[in-house]
C-alpha cells in the first residue's frame, strides 16, 4: 500500500508540475488595437468627420510624438486598414518610403503607420482590410417605410451625428494622441457599435430581417479581417499594432479577446 500510494502521490505531482509548466510555456501574441479617425475626407463612411489639416506643422508633430511612444512596443508588425489584395502596391510605397523617395499622404494609415513601422525598422507593413459592401443597405430604407420603422434610421442619424460632433470636438482642441486614447475608451466604442445593434438590426424584425442581414454585412467584413489577422501572425510574433477606424475596434476586439493564442493591450496603458 506504500509503494502504491507512494506512485500515486508521484503521478499527481508530475501532473500538477506539467500543466503548471504548460500554463507558462503557452506563447500569446500581445495585440494594441488602435482605433483612429480618417485623417482623409470625403470617405467611404455614410458618417464621418471633416477633419483638420494633419499636415499641418502642429499635427506632423504630434504625430512624430504618437509614434515615438508606439515605438517603445517593439512590435513586430503593423497590421493597417487596407484591402489584402492592395499589399503589393502598399509594399512599393512604403519601400519607396523607407528610401526617402515617397512622401506619405494624408491618412492615417501612412502618417501613422508607415511612420511607425519606419521607427521599428519593419521591412513590411501588413494589409489585413477585405471590402464587403452592405448589400442590405438599399433595402434597409424600403423596409423602414414599409414597416412603418423609419423612427429607428431618424434615431440611428441623430445619434450617429451626436457622436461625430463629440468627437469633433475632441479633435479640435486635444493632440493626436488624446484623440486617439478618447475615442478608444470603452464607452465611446460601445456607443459606435450600439448605432449597428439597436437600431440598426430591428428594421424588419419578425419578417424579412433585412437590418439584421445589414449589420451581419458588418459583421462579416470585420470576421474577415480578423481572419486576415490570424493568418498573418506567425507564432514568434511577440508584439502587433494594428491601426484601424474606430468602428471595427469593437467588433475585433471582442474576437480577439475571444482568442487564447492572443493578449489584447488596452490602448491607455500605452499612451499614458
Amino acid at each position: 500500500m506504500t509503494f502504491i500510494k507512494t506512485i500515486y502521490t508521484f503521478l499527481i505531482t508530475l501532473l500538477i508540475v506539467t500543466t503548471t509548466f504548460g500554463q507558462q510555456a503557452k506563447h500569446k501574441t500581445k495585440i494594441l488595437l488602435l482605433g483612429t479617425i480618417h485623417f482623409e475626407t470625403p470617405h467611404l463612411d455614410e458618417f464621418e468627420l471633416k477633419t483638420d489639416d494633419f499636415l499641418a506643422p502642429k499635427r506632423q508633430q504630434e504625430l512624430e510624438e504618437l509614434t515615438e511612444v508606439l515605438k517603445r512596443t517593439n512590435a513586430d508588425k503593423v497590421m493597417i486598414e487596407k484591402p489584402l489584395n492592395q499589399q503589393r502596391k502598399i509594399d512599393s510605397l512604403y519601400n519607396a518610403y523607407l528610401q526617402n523617395s515617397y512622401k506619405l499622404t494624408v491618412s492615417e494609415r501612412e502618417q501613422i503607420g508607415f511612420r511607425l513601422a519606419k521607427k521599428l525598422n519593419l521591412k513590411h507593413i501588413n494589409c489585413i482590410d477585405v471590402f464587403y459592401g452592405m448589400k442590405h443597405d438599399s433595402l434597409v430604407a424600403v423596409t423602414a417605410k414599409d414597416k412603418n420603422q423609419l423612427y429607428l434610421l431618424k434615431e440611428l442619424g441623430t445619434n450617429a451625428n451626436n457622436l461625430l460632433h463629440e468627437i469633433d470636438s475632441v479633435v479640435k482642441g486635444n493632440s493626436i494622441t488624446e484623440v486617439i486614447k478618447y475615442i478608444n475608451r470603452d464607452e465611446l466604442l460601445q456607443r459606435n457599435l450600439s448605432l449597428y445593434l439597436k437600431y440598426l438590426a430591428k428594421v424588419g424584425a419578425g419578417e424579412n430581417y433585412i437590418g439584421a442581414e445589414s449589420v451581419s454585412d458588418w459583421y462579416l467584413r470585420n470576421i474577415a479581417i480578423y481572419a486576415n489577422i490570424m493568418n498573418q501572425i506567425s507564432p514568434n510574433d511577440k508584439y502587433v499594432i494594428l491601426i484601424f477606424g474606430q468602428g471595427h475596434i469593437p467588433i475585433l476586439k471582442h474576437l480577439i479577446e475571444n482568442n487564447d493564442d492572443f493578449e489584447l493591450v488596452e490602448v491607455n496603458s500605452v499612451l499614458k
